[in-house]
């Protein structure tokens, strides 16, 4: 009994018995191909995990694409209580008589011109 202990607890953290998780080939001098795991001495199992590359009968495409267009980012606007379009409009533009582009920016969230709700989610156009 106490002899099949001792071995299930070696078994359990052991080295395991798979070729693929006792490491490279020493025969080999590649160095050991990232993405693969080896053995766990506490697991009673090994774990195996392929690159991508393991994978794909073709190579894979390391093409680097530069980016033709700049990516355009958008600005937003939180109205606050007593804001007028010209005090937005001042902020962002540093002018106040750009109020009209922020209007039309926002025509479906825009009901009446003086009256904006606190809490409005403008969008400030370019």
């Amino acid at each position: 009994m106490v002899l099949v202990t001792v071995v299930m607890v070696w078994l359990s953290i052991g080295p395991s018995l798979s070729r693929k998780a006792a490491g490279p080939d020493p025969r080999s001098n590649r160095p050991p191909q990232e993405g693969t795991a080896t053995s766990n001495n506490f697991s009673t199992s090994s774990l195996t995990v392929q690159s991508a590359e393991d994978n794909q009968s073709e190579p894979s495409d390391s093409t680097i694409y530069e980016q033709t267009e700049k990516i355009k980012t958008q600005k937003f606007h939180i109205v606050r209580e007593g804001e007028t379009l010209s005090e937005i409009s001042r902020k962002y533009y540093d002018s106040a008589n750009k109020w009209q582009k922020i209007l039309d920016g926002n025509r479906n969230v825009i009901k009446d011109v003086n009256k904006l709700r606190p809490g409005t989610k403008l969008i400030i156009p370019e």
